[in-house]
């Protein structure tokens, strides 16, 4: 069997699994032979389905032959998730979204009743409203072949100064903010360039291989926004005010972001390493609760971008 019938063969299940649960928590009963004609399959791939979500701790109730439900009691609303299981739904969303409406919308809904919205739930976590443009990106499968291999590609990108050929050595896909970019360095050239995947208009497999570079997965790791680069950048001291403080003690803003010191008024003082464009949107969110200390020259591309915006022009971020 063909490594895309096979994919496709997993992708139908997990679509059968979601809607058996989608069933099962509607508080009703679900009959293995009414399913099979829905999903088109054999009585015994239901049944096997129902096994497997029985073994992996969804407790189904059998009174009468071909018939199940759920245990008396148990709804997916009352699972309790921990915090990463509860984030990693929200990153399942996204890769939901990316293979196709049947799927996104079933788990949607599943996600939905886990995380429910009504007061009885404690947990909310707002899923991201993508626009339809950005699904069902038409050459997801070249670019992970293209990653996988470190092949390089030929692409078509469309920008704001039309559609363009871009000769790449492809990286990583990588999501920021509920966006999916193809990080790649140019051919030829060290630095990182990211490319919104539904931009992408074309794709061409090159018979040529690269070697990814050794610092990758340091820059990953050390990225908080899609602003990163290949180099860590230089050192930045950030004064955050008493009032912001417990933000910044409990959540990662920036690169490397260290506590240097805590004033008695219980000001922060904060270091970072980072290029500007990794640092400066954020800054600009949280003024005026921040304050560049140093290096000079970001405290000037700061005042010179509010100056812009004050003047009404459109400010320069680079």
């Amino acid at each position: 069997m063909s490594c895309c019938m096979k994919n496709k063969n997993y992708d139908k299940k997990i679509f059968r699994l979601v809607s058996i649960l989608n069933k099962l928590n509607g508080g009703g009963k679900v009959r293995s032979s009414e399913l099979a004609g829905e999903f088109n399959v054999s009585i015994r791939s239901v049944q096997r389905d129902l096994d497997l979500l029985n073994l992996t701790g969804f407790p189904l109730d059998t009174q009468e032959k071909g018939i199940y439900s759920f245990m008396p009691g148990f709804s997916l609303r009352k699972l309790m998730l921990t915090d990463e299981e509860a984030s990693l739904l929200t990153f399942f969303h996204e890769i939901a979204d990316s293979l196709g409406k049947n799927f996104s919308e079933s788990f949607r809904s599943l996600v939905s009743k886990v995380l429910s919205r009504e007061d009885s739930s404690p947990f909310f976590v707002k899923l991201p409203e993508i626009p339809a443009h950005m699904k069902n990106f038409p050459f997801v499968k070249e670019l992970e072949q293209a990653v996988n291999e470190s092949q390089k590609v030929l692409i078509k990108y469309e920008s704001a100064k039309g559609i363009a050929g871009h000769r790449l050595c492809p990286l990583k896909l990588v999501n920021f903010e509920g966006f999916w970019y193809l990080l790649a360095m140019p051919d030829g050239k060290r630095q990182f360039r990211k490319f919104r995947v539904e931009k992408i208009k074309g794709i061409e497999l090159l018979d040529e291989s690269f070697d990814p570079p050794r610092n990758l997965k340091a820059a990953l790791e050390r990225s908080v926004n899609i602003w990163f680069s290949e180099e860590p950048g230089e050192k930045i001291l950030l004064e955050i005010d008493k009032d912001a403080a417990h933000y910044f003690k409990k959540k990662i803003y920036f690169p490397e972001q260290r506590i240097m010191k805590e004033k008695k008024d219980g000001t922060l003082i904060l270091q970072t390493q980072a290029n500007f464009n990794e640092v400066l949107r954020t800054i600009i969110q949280w003024i005026p609760d921040i304050r560049v200390i140093k290096p000079k020259e970001l405290d000037i591309k700061v005042r010179q971008l509010l100056n812009a915006y004050l003047k009404g022009s459109r400010p320069r971020w680079g």
